[in-house]
């Protein structure tokens, strides 16, 4: 090795390789002030390197055949080097070029133009962009409780502007409010969230003058990346928090594709319409006040009827009573529709109005529209959690299961701390038939989850499916005592499934299910009676469902359960009156 120095020597290779490492040491220097300033995304970044790299490569070749001649003969331990260094290098390039390419669209996993489903495989999960924040509840520094919906509306707005923010990972409010109120490590929040970095700050009210603190925080290292004290008016306080997430967003340096549109918009809205959209937002995020929401709604519209945004949200809230509040979904639906219309009126681009429009859509089981819609909203709002959730129940309720699968995780990754995920992902899988992957599934969120009556409800259905009805029936009984309900219909249901001389006591049960409290729920009773073999019943029921021209749960058609029923004349009209399987126009697209 010595001698094979010596003539790497003598040919001057040493002496180029140090020089050329040299020269690119001081030439990233400067290209690193470049790329901030110019704001260079991470792909010519990765291209520069690559470049920089086959440099060394072309560079120490050169070397070999112009320096000196003093030896004629490649040894081959020369040979040997020279080798490794081309394997390095190329490997090194190809790194760099795999890690440069494009990110598939979302629009590609939104399933074939023929509706044809692909086969069960290894789920494809987008990557997410490097930039990362999760904006923490800021503190309420006014002296009064009561006002923290004031300081978690400010958060919630910065944050649903981050969220329109292209190519930058922002996590849900869900998760990001669950660090509400406790002194938390921000390593361990970057870790739980996988975000880089995280907002904080605080908010003071008093009278029309309104002061925000607010500070971007390194999550690995501790250190301050930006921090600024803002003192306003309240009339002014749109224009701060779209100052606020567009400093944001260029400390982080995320590109923000229509600069000259605002993140937030600033609306002639009086203080107090503001006031009430504020206290409106949190009880919405909680979903367990929603008639107070949209009460909150309602009253701040009647003073401010510009407010774009408030229609939004007002619409969104409605469409969600048929779910939380036992609300008629004709009623749901009308009210909502309204709402958006007024919404989309004021601001055609307003995210939140075209995902209450998805959600209009999907309900009304218009699947065409309610996909575009959905996709109109995440064109504006990319990193919105809570509509690619929706989205996500869309496609599995249009029978696109795999791309449903993706939007599922996608959602998950922005929120893992969100217990409204996992049942519809467990649900889609058990349509895909992947039994073991759907028990994963469900016993993480029974651990993650223990007291949400979801968690509870979808283990119940894969203990069902699997066979495991003890534990099908042990599930049931934990999921409507969180509920609130009686248990006995629940009960019966399992155990007519698991003991052939209960069924038709379990067949009776369902018959009354529902009551006069709300709707029957026609589709839910049409698995049960299929799972208990109760064939004419079970498409009976789904006859009188499809009839209604819309509802929740019209992805239950796609249940195992039906699996029997499937080339049934009955089951087929069922499918066409609701106007499934769902085929994207050919090149759709928001």
């Amino acid at each position: 090795m010595t001698t094979v120095w010596r003539r790497l020597r003598r040919r001057k290779l040493v002496q180029w390789a140090l020089a050329y490492i040299a020269a690119t040491f001081a030439l990233i220097q400067v290209l690193d002030v470049v790329a901030d300033s110019y704001q260079w995304s991470r792909g010519a970044m990765h291209v520069v390197f690559g470049l920089l790299l086959l440099g060394f490569v072309v560079t120490l070749v050169l070397a070999w055949y112009h320096g000196e001649k003093g030896a004629q003969r490649v040894t081959g331990p020369e040979l040997l080097l020279i080798a490794l260094v081309l394997a390095v290098g190329g490997g090194l390039l190809w790194h760099f070029g795999r890690q440069a390419a494009p990110v598939p669209d979302r629009v590609a996993a939104a399933g074939s133009p023929d509706g044809a489903q692909s086969k069960p495989g290894p789920l494809a999960v987008r990557p997410l962009p490097a930039k990362s924040v999760a904006v923490l509840p800021f503190v309420n520094m006014s002296g009064d409780a009561k006002n923290d919906y004031f300081s978690d509306g400010i958060t919630e707005e910065i944050l649903n502007a981050l969220a329109q923010v292209p190519n930058l990972k922002v996590a849900a409010r869900t998760s990001a409010f669950a660090f509400k109120g406790k002194e938390e490590d921000l390593r361990k929040v970057g870790e739980v969230l996988d975000v880089a970095t995280v907002l904080e700050g605080s908010v003071q009210k008093s009278g029309d003058e309104v002061r925000i603190t607010a500070q971007l925080i390194d999550t690995r290292s501790g250190y301050h990346l930006w921090s600024e004290k803002y003192d306003r008016k309240l009339t002014s306080i749109f224009a701060v928090e779209d100052e606020i997430s567009k400093a944001i967003a260029d400390k982080l340096r995320v590109q923000l594709g229509d600069a000259s549109r605002p993140l937030v918009a600033e609306p002639q809205v009086s203080p107090r319409a503001h006031d009430l959209y504020l206290h409106g937002l949190t009880l919405l995020a909680g979903r367990a006040h929603l008639r107070d929401a949209v009460r909150d709604f309602q009253q701040a519209l009647a003073i401010a009827p510009g407010y774009a945004q408030a229609w939004a949200k007002l619409a969104q809230t409605e469409m969600l009573l048929p779910w939380y509040e036992h609300a008629r979904v004709g009623t749901a639906v009308a009210d909502a529709q309204s709402a958006v219309g007024r919404a989309l009126t004021l601001d055609p681009d307003n995210a939140a109005a075209w995902g209450a429009q998805g959600m209009i859509d999907h309900m009304r089981w218009r699947w065409a529209d309610a996909d575009t819609a959905f996709r109109r909203a995440l064109r504006w709002a990319p990193g919105d959690a809570e509509v690619i959730n929706q989205y996500a129940q869309f496609l599995s309720s249009a029978g696109k299961f795999d791309a449903a699968s993706s939007e599922f995780r996608m959602a998950r990754m922005l929120d893992p701390l969100s217990p409204a995920i996992a049942p519809g992902l467990i649900q889609n899988l058990l349509a895909m038939h992947r039994y073991a992957e759907a028990d994963r599934e469900a016993h993480a969120a029974l651990e993650a989850f223990p007291n949400t009556p979801l968690s509870h409800s979808a283990a119940m259905s894969v203990a069902l499916y699997r066979g495991h009805y003890a534990e099908a029936e042990a599930e049931a009984r934990k999921d409507v005592a969180l509920f609130g309900s009686d248990a006995g219909v629940a009960v019966v249901i399992a155990r007519g499934v698991s003991d052939s001389a209960g069924r038709a006591a379990a067949a009776r049960a369902i018959e009354s299910y529902g009551g006069a409290a709300h709707e029957p729920d026609h589709a839910a009773a049409a698995e049960w009676l299929a799972l208990l073999g109760a064939r004419d019943a079970a498409l009976s029921s789904l006859e009188r469902f499809a009839a209604l021209g819309g509802g929740v749960n019209e992805g239950v058609v796609w249940s195992p359960a039906f699996d029997p029923l499937r080339n049934d004349p009955r089951f087929k009209a069922v499918l066409e009156k609701m106007g499934l399987p769902y085929v994207p126009r050919a090149g759709a697209s928001p």
